[in-house]
């Protein structure tokens, strides 16, 4: 199979193309998002990450439960080279300034450093008010962190 054209950081803003427009829809349509994620096969097929499935029965699961699930999903996928690329995007909240509220968006690539991007928004009179994104070094949470030399 040939290789994907383009690089890590390439692959990693195509993720951010699709996670972050669906983000700020569902805060503008819903006031909020659950987490979710989506991920990049090495033959650029984009897919959804598998979001928190409960039993019938169950407590409504955390954020922090359909993170893990998530992550765990891309994890296990990764591990069986499925993948080169992931993110996951949840809400968070912001210690500063006048934006109180986040998306933040976790991207990470097997063959490259991960990268956290965050789009911070307020709510107001007049709906929503949205901040300057800025990003920052990610953690690995998919790939052990051991990027490949090429």
């Amino acid at each position: 199979m040939p290789a994907l054209p383009g690089d890590p950081s390439d692959h990693m803003n195509a993720l951010l193309k699709v996670l972050l427009p669906f983000a700020r829809d569902s805060v503008g349509d819903h006031g909020g998002f659950f987490p979710f994620g989506a991920s990049l096969a090495p033959d650029g097929q984009l897919e959804a990450a598998a979001a928190y499935e409960a039993d019938e029965g169950d407590d409504e699961p955390t954020p922090d439960d359909v993170l893990a699930t998530i992550r765990d999903g891309l994890r296990e996928r990764a591990g069986r080279d499925e993948l080169i690329a992931t993110g996951v995007c949840s809400g968070v909240t912001i210690e500063e300034g006048e934006f109180p509220l986040g998306i933040r968006v976790e991207l990470e690539h097997r063959d490259g450093e991960p990268i956290t991007c965050v789009v911070p928004y307020r709510i107001d009179g007049d709906g929503y008010g949205w901040g300057a994104p800025f990003s920052f070094p990610g953690e690995h949470r998919i790939w052990d962190g051991a990027v490949p030399s090429t």
